[in-house]
């Protein structure tokens, strides 16, 4: 199965930050800033600077992540449907 970028290997046994970001098609603060948030699971392993995942876990991890347009802010009601209409007569 592909990845939403231009993916690494899934069946590697290691995927770094860059490897990261290249499957999700982010770039790599964007993986970094996940990480320092806790928005994307801690590293399976960290070897000096280099932070390292198991694939499967950030597959799984991503394809359980809600999509754009789940949830967020209702959708505003323009005017002319909030307001009743009055008829005359």
């Amino acid at each position: 199965m592909k990845g939403v970028g231009a993916g690494p290997d899934t069946t590697a046994e290691w995927w770094t930050t860059s490897d990261v970001a290249a499957y999700l098609g982010v770039k790599v603060a964007t993986v970094s800033n996940y990480r320092k948030r806790g928005q994307m699971p801690e590293p399976d392993a960290t070897v000096g600077r280099t932070h390292m995942w198991r694939p499967t876990r950030v597959v799984s991890w991503h394809e359980s992540r809600p999509r754009p347009g789940v949830g967020g802010r209702p959708s505003q009601v323009s005017k002319s449907e909030s307001e009743p209409e009055v008829s005359s007569g």
